[in-house]
């Protein structure tokens, strides 16, 4: 099967289309634009991601494509080959399950920290950005994904827990991977599920928002496969 490669030279979302050599540090912007790669499943577990061809899109030296990919093999996004080089990690069942088990703890407890904490300003904020996801998906564009998590990192913010909020952003580049490998079918943000989060939020009932986020993860779960089977299935970037 053949697989169109990203166009690393072309700016993703809503990153800006920026010199190189300008303010933004060319380390941040790979980073960022692999991410939104990965979210956006335009990167797929298993493929390769080439340094030298990295290198010339971006116009820097390899050793920077090289940082930029230990700093995602550091958070679990990248593995590295033994004289093959780097590649998008292919998460087995047991990490995906141990990765969804952790996120419905973080879920749970940034949920109930912004029941706790949320101004009405922040739940504005949030029934705005639940506004846009709507648009987002009825437009059906590629960033469906992304403006989903957008979502979950305005929580961690607003649950004004640095460390928690550093957790789960890098818990969720593992998340958007295991949906990639074993979700059954091309699955969409639960905006529902958003908004009952945000009623509940908004009424200051901790109760009812963890068990809103326990809920929202029972519905990401069951969309999925965690067997050997389907990550067999899924292997079609199988290497030669």
């Amino acid at each position: 099967m053949s697989v169109t490669p990203i166009d690393t030279t072309k700016p993703s979302g809503d990153v800006p289309a920026v010199s190189l050599r300008g303010t933004m540090p060319e380390e941040q912007i790979l980073y960022d634009r692999l991410i939104d790669a990965i979210i956006d499943k335009r990167l797929r577990p298993g493929q390769h991601l080439n340094e030298v061809q990295l290198a010339a899109a971006y116009g820097v030296p390899r050793s920077r494509i090289r940082r930029v990919l230990e700093r995602l093999r550091d958070e679990s996004v990248v593995d590295f080959q033994l004289n093959r080089g780097a590649f998008v990690s292919r998460p087995t069942v047991k990490e995906a399950i141990d990765v969804f088990e952790a996120r419905r703890h973080l879920d749970i407890a940034i949920a109930e920290l912004v029941c706790k904490r949320a101004t009405q300003a922040d739940v504005a904020t949030l029934r705005r950005h639940v506004e846009h996801q709507h648009k987002i998906i009825d437009g059906g564009g590629p960033e469906v994904n992304r403006v989903g998590a957008d979502f979950h990192d305005l929580l961690s913010a607003m649950a004004g827990n640095e460390v928690l909020g550093r957790m789960i952003t890098v818990l969720m580049r593992r998340v958007s991977l295991i949906q990639s490998l074993y979700e059954r079918a091309n699955s969409i943000c639960l905006v529902h599920d958003h908004e009952q989060l945000i009623d509940r939020i908004a009424a200051g009932d901790v109760e009812g928002a963890r068990a809103e986020a326990s809920r929202h993860c029972d519905h990401i779960e069951a969309a999925l496969d965690f067997t050997e089977r389907r990550r067999a299935e899924i292997d079609i970037f199988k290497l030669p």
